[in-house]
């Protein structure tokens, strides 16, 4: 038997049909739009969150400005009560050691006779032969050299008829330093029958002759090297007292310094091993200066500002100038010489306070009457209202003194 074939699906053109006929398009759009209208409806909400927590408004005043220099004599103490025009003072201390080499730049001339002995024998005596103090030998080679003292040679058949006599030598210098196998004669005999009767056969030198120039530590020597290793300790110790106090202190003139010698001498011993080129010196010193506190010092420039008026940071110009220190005491005189832009104090927090629910309008009519302004602006961010907001974190006083 034939079965049967039927079509579970309808044809792809009747699908379209049954569901158009049904409505089922309509009920998606619907959906669809639903879903559309509440993501706007986040967005806009967000939009409006960030847009409400970055609102602010900012008020820019420039003030008017006027040059103002002055200058002022102030004493400052270290130590003890201070008065009005006074300021207060700071002594710091920084000990500071060092040691380096220099050359020994002083010379001397070292001259010595060589001295030693003499084998002096005779052969023409059978009792002693005396000879005076200063007795002459002249050796093979023409050094002349001269008895220290008188000596008295053995009879012939003792020991020869020989002695040991010291000598000295004629002149300084290496030239006498001769060899041992040297032989003598003594210039005195010449002429006279015993004079190859008597001889010196041999020298032994005791202490060699010398003549040169060698290295001498003199005085100004010395004073030239502990010149110099104060000038390097004392910028040392300047460099470190800036960098541990100078952003709180004026303690930048030179004269406000001092250096103590606390000790000095050689790294080693200078006499070791000969005349050297060179020597080792070493120095202990404690470099003092007074200081003078920013805070104090602006508390002082204030006094002679007019009335409520400050200047503006960063572009003052401020020199002091040390006439007179005395350490022991703790006190110093000085001269300070001003200049800077200055103008009326503008209380910020004070005028942030009294704008805040004012409309822009109102805000910079309050602001022109009462402060004198050169320049004004109100704006807000990112973009928007005319009103200053009610509270005060969103609202920002900014000072601005250049316009360009």
């Amino acid at each position: 038997m034939r079965k049967k074939v039927i079509d579970i699906f309808p044809p792809y053109e009747k699908r379209i049909k049954m569901i158009t006929k049904s409505g089922g398009d309509k009920s998606t759009a619907k959906r669809c739009s639903g879903w559309l209208a509440l993501l706007l409806l986040v967005l806009f909400s967000l939009a409006g969150y960030f847009y409400y927590i970055s609102y602010k408004v900012e008020v820019t005043i420039t003030p008017v400005t006027e040059a103002f220099a002055a200058e002022k004599d102030i004493l400052v103490r270290a130590f003890g009560s201070i008065g009005n025009g006074e300021a207060r003072g700071v002594v710091f201390n920084e000990r500071v050691s060092g040691e380096r080499e220099f050359e020994v730049e002083g010379r001397r001339t070292i001259e010595e006779r060589a001295i030693g002995e003499i084998k002096v024998c005779q052969d023409y005596r059978d009792s002693d032969a005396h000879f005076v103090e200063g007795t002459r030998f002249i050796s093979d080679d023409g050094k002349m050299f001269f008895a220290t003292e008188g000596f008295v040679l053995p009879p012939r058949q003792v020991e020869g008829g020989c002695g040991l006599v010291e000598v000295e030598a004629a002149d300084t210098g290496e030239d006498y330093n001769i060899p041992s196998d040297s032989k003598f004669a003594l210039p005195a005999l010449q002429g006279t029958a015993i004079y190859g009767n008597v001889k010196g056969i041999s020298f032994d030198l005791k202490k060699e002759g010398v003549s040169k120039e060698v290295p001498y530590l003199d005085d100004a020597t010395m004073e030239r090297a502990q010149a110099q290793m104060s000038e390097e300790l004392f910028q040392k110790g300047i460099d470190i007292l800036k960098e541990d106090y100078g952003e709180e202190y004026f303690i930048g003139d030179e004269n406000q310094y001092t250096i103590e010698i606390t000790e000095k001498g050689f790294a080693e011993d200078p006499s070791e091993n000969g005349e050297k080129e060179t020597f080792y010196f070493k120095l202990d010193t404690n470099i003092k200066v007074i200081g003078v506190g920013k805070e104090e010092m602006e508390k002082v420039l204030l006094s002679v500002l007019p009335e409520d008026h400050t200047w503006i940071e960063g572009e003052e110009n401020l020199r002091l100038s040390f006439q007179r220190i005395n350490f022991e005491e703790g006190e110093a005189d000085i001269k300070v010489e001003f200049s800077a832009d200055i103008y009326e104090k503008i209380d910020k927090e004070g005028w942030k306070r009294e704008l805040l629910g004012k409309s822009f309008a109102e805000a910079e009519q309050i602001l022109r009457e009462n402060i004198l302004v050169e320049d004004l602006e109100i704006k807000t961010k990112p973009f928007g209202l005319s009103k200053i907001p009610e509270s005060a974190q969103r609202v920002e006083v900014i000072l601005e003194f250049d316009k360009n």
